[in-house]
């Protein structure tokens, strides 16, 4: 693959991540995947339209061997994504401190605390062995800081992405003062009487790591909220008036909100290929003439795939009329294996599905049809196909599937969605909205979608369309960067 020099970026966007990943075949051949989930599609394109380069980890074997290649000759990775060329910077770390930072810190600790979920297995009491791992984490994060203003030309733009990265920016502005840098959450953040639940000094370094950024941004108003009640828990002063918050070090951050879409253009186009035909017809011909139940997620717990499948059977049980006629399509692909609580979680998922095929299945009907490979064609042809589409996490930062649906679907889909994902601000007016604690209600949800006339199905849809759309990568990129650059006038 070509490279390109490194440094002297206008843009660097850094995330655990990256857009692409390399693996090995089973011919042998090492070749590039587009990287999974809800950060790599909004980011992706984003960054492609503006240029720029990305710094990630180097999450495969072979993307560790590229990373230490690329180093050693002082290059970056030069990555062609369908909206165009990037450049990628591969970190290579230490694994125990990789480890630590990844696994312990951010998904068994922060990625839970985030989504009120309680820590999948994670040890709760800050002893010293905990204390090591937060401090591989720091570690960590200096690296990306560091990686970042090695790339930066003077004076650039620095974006730093989710709950990975909450110390960097504090860190890159004490290497590069000359940056504006904005941090981005794309997780919930947790409310106050969550996050006390971290030891004092860890709450006031991950705030005060935040607040090292010009701008905080969360996707909708409720997260920002939270934030700045945690900020005023520990003292600081908020001004709501402004949405400032005062840091430790007296310098005022701004908290800002920028509520993702998707790019309908880039969308459909990937939607029009081959692989994803291919697949809309194995699916046709698996479902026959039944009705499409569809929901597209990783198998991780704030997705709440146990529950929407228990909605699923309780209506199957409430409606026998409808045996025969709906086939529930759940694509749950596989996330975080080396997590104890995503690997019970897949088990039991596969049980459950197995469990209403065989109490309400038949010679020649399927009731649910599950699929855990990860395939983002796959993905798309079940949400073209999809009568009703459920996203019902007990917390989620926005979900773009809910948007990404609205947007292809062909059948004019119904939505239901839980009140509690960040999506809800944008869709309401066009869906169901499901408490996503409540089997009853979700079952419920199901029942009258299927039964919506297509006329309110095409009405709501339309509703959905506008929301989904209103503010796509490209854009949601370009009004980040205009708020960074209000700010530097502010400051003058």
């Amino acid at each position: 693959m070509d490279t390109t020099q490194q440094g002297g970026a206008e843009l660097v966007i850094a995330s655990n991540r990256g857009p692409v990943e390399r693996r090995t075949g089973a011919d042998g051949r090492v070749t590039v995947h587009r990287g999974a989930g809800g950060l790599i599609a909004v980011l992706g394109p984003a960054l492609a339209s503006h240029g720029g380069v990305w710094v990630a980890a180097a999450l495969t074997d072979e993307d560790r061997v590229a990373a230490r290649e690329l180093r050693a000759r002082g290059r970056l990775d030069a990555v062609d994504l369908p909206e165009g060329r990037i450049g990628v910077r591969l970190l290579d770390f230490d694994p125990g401190d990789f480890a630590s930072y990844y696994r312990t810190i951010s998904s068994e600790l922060l990625w839970f605390l985030q989504h009120h979920l309680q820590p999948g297995g994670a040890p709760t009491t800050w002893d010293a062995g905990l204390r090591g791992h937060w401090d591989a984490y720091r570690r960590v994060n200096d690296a990306f800081a560091t990686a970042c203003a090695e790339a930066a030309a003077p004076g650039a733009t620095v974006l730093l992405q989710d709950y990975h990265l909450t110390l960097a920016a504090r860190r890159l502005r004490e290497l590069r003062p000359d940056l504006r840098s904005a941090h981005c959450t794309m997780t919930p953040w947790a409310d106050p009487e969550h996050f006390a639940a971290l030891p004092d000094d860890v709450r006031r370094e991950l705030v005060s790591g935040l607040l090292g950024a010009d701008l905080v941004c969360f996707l909708v108003p409720r997260w920002a909220e939270a934030f700045m009640s945690c900020c005023e828990q520990l003292g600081l002063r908020v001004d709501r008036a402004r949405r400032a918050v005062r840091g430790p070090d007296r310098r005022w951050s701004r908290v800002r909100c920028f509520p993702v879409g998707v790019d309908a253009a880039s969308l459909r186009s990937r939607a029009g290929a081959p692989d994803v035909a291919d697949h809309e017809r194995q699916l046709s011909a698996l479902t026959r003439d039944a009705r499409l139940v569809v929901r597209v997620d990783r198998m991780e717990p704030s997705k709440n795939i146990v529950r929407g499948l228990d909605a699923y059977a309780l209506f199957l049980e409430q409606h026998p009329e409808q045996h025969g006629s709906v086939v529930h399509f759940v694509l749950a692909y596989a996330s975080r294996g080396e997590l104890a609580a995503y690997r019970d979680l897949a088990a039991q998922v596969g049980l459950l599905a197995e469990d209403i095929n065989r109490r309400f299945g038949t010679a020649d009907w399927q009731p649910v049809v599950l699929e855990t490979r990860n395939d983002f064609g796959r993905g798309l042809a079940a949400m073209a196909l999809a009568d009703v589409m459920v996203v019902n996490p007990v917390r989620d930062g926005m979900n773009l599937v809910a948007k990404e649906a609205a947007v292809l679907g062909r059948r004019d889909p119904a939505l239901v969605l839980s009140r509690h994902a960040g999506a809800a601000d944008d869709l309401a007016d066009g869906c169901t909205l499901v408490d996503p604690f409540d089997v009853r209600q979700l079952a419920d949800a199901i029942a009258e979608s299927l039964a919506l006339p297509r006329t309110e199905r095409t009405v709501r849809l339309e509703r959905l369309r506008k929301g989904a759309v209103a503010l796509p990568p490209g854009q949601w990129l370009a009004e980040v960067l205009a708020a960074l650059a209000q700010e530097d006038r502010t400051r003058e």
